[in-house]
């Protein structure tokens, strides 16, 4: 059984842009696809926490329906704004450290709505906040949270179904969550500076090492 992008990473960001292809996202950002193949045409999701070479790069996907996927663990999250002004988009990002989560909705470049979570640094009726006028489908979501929330629903296993609701929204939207396996058919590859990469800095492994270390 494939494992989730949540289950291998502690923090992912990613934007979805419909109708965005990738030659047009490499020329944007001024990346190519990676000179490993073992890093191209990928099945599962990379996992970050083990393969050090992983860390602060940036990985791409096709979606159905036309939704071009670019993620990864960046700790430099603006290059995604240079690519919402191509169609629809989304960006969202969960880091399990601090217990955040955020998603974005864009519309010819332009933000229409967030909601973003705060576990660690609102007080518990503050956790949750949105900004702009949600769609139905999209307060659906976070009715249905809230009330999953009211019956105890993820706590026995230790799911925080309001954390998890930027991920929902993702996948209503162009169909990738975090909190899911990959869509039937998902290939990723893996992307690179045009020229190569620099080595890697070291970092610590574990989510201690990385809080203490």
């Amino acid at each position: 059984m494939n494992k989730t992008m949540d289950e291998l990473n502690h923090a992912l960001s990613w934007v979805a842009v419909k109708g965005l292809s990738p030659d047009q996202a490499l020329e944007t950002l001024g990346l190519e696809f990676s000179e490993k193949v073992d890093d191209r045409d990928r099945a599962d999701w990379p996992d970050f926490e083990d393969r050090q070479d992983y860390c602060d790069r940036l990985f791409m996907g096709q979606l159905p329906g036309g939704w071009l996927l670019l993620f990864g663990d960046l700790e430099e999250k603006d290059l995604f704004t240079e690519l919402v002004g191509f169609g629809p988009a989304f960006v969202g990002e969960v880091a399990r450290i601090g217990c955040y989560s955020e998603a974005h909705r864009f519309e010819d470049g332009q933000e229409i709505w967030s909601v973003d979570y705060d576990y660690d640094n609102r007080k518990p009726d503050d956790v949750l906040q949105v900004k702009g006028l949600l769609p139905s489908d999209m307060r659906a979501i976070i009715d249905q949270a809230y009330r999953d929330e009211a019956e105890g629903r993820g706590s026995h296993i230790g799911k925080d179904v309001l954390f998890e609701i930027p991920g929902q929204m993702s996948k209503a939207i162009c169909g990738f969550s975090p909190h899911e396996e990959p869509p039937a058919g998902f290939r990723w590859s893996m992307l690179q500076r045009i020229g190569g990469e620099p080595e890697p800095t070291p970092k610590p492994k574990g989510w201690f090492a990385r809080l203490f270390g």
